[in-house]
């Protein structure tokens, strides 16, 4: 056979795997979208009866999708690539296959990170190249569509009042509200002056029966709760986004509080959330919808705050690569502010709202995990109900920096620290795994340059921060203030995890009495402590730095000194009771 003939053989050969390649990659992703919306489609019955439990296990069941479906596609295709496997020119030709399979997909964007997921797995820490990825170039980025059929609107011209009730009462629920007249008055009230006060030409329209309400077609569930999103929007396009929430009791339905503006929606789309289940076969239409409410959140947090997380971290490395390329060449990396960590190293950048985390090689004493004991606690923070107190991360491998952005002296710190974690190739440093995670002032340097009423308010929520972790069922394990951060709302959050567990796996207990003064005086304890021995009068060291600090914590939560506060949280949890966790302040409650 001449050479001619070979060639044209193992072309129409590589052809034919790619196309497989491709075909099996696209099932892959059809099923996972199946699974990932059918888990979805029962929110709205899981509220409906109140099976709360039932919630979180949903929740938990969603986030194994994704993975096990890449893994399933991955060995369907070890098998259909055989001896192609590891040929680049084939995964090439796969990929221009795939996309265009995909080009006219309602959902390609999340379709292109699935393929860029099992390409990743199948070829693990092999040299990947972005050409075989869909990521950077501008067409793989999509453009904001119309959302047009995913909203509905009411026109204000038989008064606002009705539109407001039209709103609610086109919600269709099996279970009745209980007192609907008052809670829509309660509403109207609300609405009628947080446009007074946020957005004048909305509230001038109001009074003039003209403008309309939009709302998004689907419900946003998360806990215990419902949320109807959407706008009101004056005939000049200015507009005031709110959220609605609406609670399950057991008198029935009640409208509980209603968040108006970019500001207080962010809040509910915050980081420290578990994340939203959304009735919708167009996510990525509902993001650019989100987009126009909240102008200032990224896309990366959108799609994560409806569950496409790893789809979010696609949007987040395009968002990083942007804002290192945009900004000065001047912005280094650095070590990021706080106590450093003695099992990461976390280091980030001026203009990124993140930081970095990496374990070290080697941990400080008396630190003695291990890698895959502190990767495992960050997956069970991912499995767990955050509260709005535990900080979201994103897990990446193989993550590529400018080298020359970092500063002599950080890279001097990496080479010492995690040098088993990164390599240098060419202009990139790739670190091997990587936790990314929210920016915020560290609690223990927050309250060195805060207020004096700042800093009772923070210590006051430092208490709650730890009381609603330990309602979910979660203890923190080292609880000194360097281990929490501040939000830009003063809300303390927890971002540390090396040492979280379940609180039912904790044993707390009160030191007990020295027996003689021998005994008192001794330096070695005088008493048997096992591994999961927890004693509360002990945490009071955590503020031996600050006096002030103490006085306010303990005037509002001494109870967190005593085994028998934490002892009562154990029961409750072990008799199922869950919390009510509100992603919202309490004034902003209706009476």
């Amino acid at each position: 056979m001449s050479k001619s003939l070979t060639n044209q053989s193992n072309n129409a050969l590589q052809q034919v795997i790619a196309t497989k390649l491709a075909r099996a990659v696209f099932a892959g992703f059809e099923a996972m979208f199946a699974q990932f919306l059918n888990i979805t489609l029962g929110a709205q019955s899981r509220f409906e009866q109140q099976k709360y439990h039932d919630v979180q296990t949903a929740m938990r069941e969603r986030l194994q999708v994704y993975e096990r479906e890449v893994k399933n596609v991955s060995e369907a295709v070890r098998v259909i690539a055989y001896a192609e496997l590891s040929c680049p020119q084939t995964w090439q030709l796969a990929k221009n296959i795939y996309g265009d399979m995909v080009q006219n997909h309602e959902n390609k964007p999340i379709a292109h990170t699935f393929f860029n997921s099992t390409f990743g797995a199948i070829w693990d820490d092999k040299k990947i190249r972005t050409v075989h990825l869909f990521v950077l170039k501008a067409k793989y980025r999509s453009e904001p569509r119309s959302y047009e059929n995913l909203v509905s609107r009411i026109s204000f011209k038989d008064g606002f009042n009705h539109a407001v009730k039209t709103l609610i009462t086109r919600q269709a629920f099996r279970v009745p509200f209980s007192q609907l007249n008052a809670d829509l008055q309660a509403l109207q009230t609300t609405l009628m002056a947080g446009a007074k006060q946020q957005c004048k030409q909305v509230y001038e329209l109001i009074n003039l029966n003209d403008g309309f309400i939009e709302y998004a077609n689907s419900l946003f569930f998360r806990n215990k709760a419902c949320y109807l999103i959407g706008r009101c929007i004056a005939k000049n396009g200015d507009n005031m986004p709110f959220a609605i929430a609406i609670l399950n009791t057991n008198k029935g339905l009640k409208l509980d509080a209603v968040m108006m503006g970019a500001d207080q929606l962010s809040l509910l789309f915050g980081f420290a959330r578990t994340y939203f289940m959304v009735d919708t076969d167009q996510p990525a239409r509902y993001v650019d919808y989100l987009s126009v409410l909240m102008p200032h959140k990224k896309r990366f947090e959108l799609f994560n705050a409806i569950g496409f997380i790893k789809h979010a971290k696609t949007e987040f490395y395009r968002y990083k690569v942007d804002t290192t390329k945009n900004s000065p060449t001047n912005f280094k990396y650095v070590t990021a502010p706080g106590t450093p960590g003695m099992v990461m190293l976390v280091f980030t950048i001026e203009g990124l709202d993140y930081v970095y985390k990496v374990i070290k090689d080697k941990f400080s004493a008396p630190k003695t995990a291990t890698k895959a004991q502190v990767k495992a606690k960050y997956n069970f923070v991912k499995q767990a109900d955050r509260v709005g107190r535990l900080v979201d991360t994103h897990e990446f491998r193989y993550l590529a920096f400018d080298l020359s952005r970092f500063s002599d002296e950080l890279l001097k710190q990496m080479k010492a620290q995690i040098g088993s974690s990164m390599v240098i190739s060419g202009k990139a440093l790739i670190l091997k795994h990587v936790y990314v995670e929210r920016k915020m002032t560290p609690l223990n340097l927050y309250i060195n340059h805060c207020s004096n009423k700042a800093l009772q308010q923070v210590m006051t929520d430092y208490g709650k921060a730890i009381k609603d972790l330990a309602g979910a069922n979660i203890f923190p394990g080292d609880m000194l203030m360097k281990n929490f951060g501040v939000t830009r709302w003063g809300r303390v959050v927890f971002y540390d995890f090396d040492e979280i567990c379940p609180l039912t796996d904790c044993h707390f207990r009160d030191v007990p009495s020295a027996q003689n003064d021998l005994e008192e005086l001794s330096a070695n304890s005088y008493f048997d402590i096992a591994e999961n021995d927890i004693f509360p009068s002990q945490f009071k060291v955590f503020f031996s730095a600050n006096e002030t600090a103490f006085n306010y914590f303990n005037g509002e939560h001494n109870d967190l000194f005593l085994a028998d506060f934490w002892q009562a949280c154990q029961q409750q949890i072990k008799s199922g009771f869950l919390p009510d966790v509100y992603p919202y302040k309490q004034s902003w409650r209706f009476k």
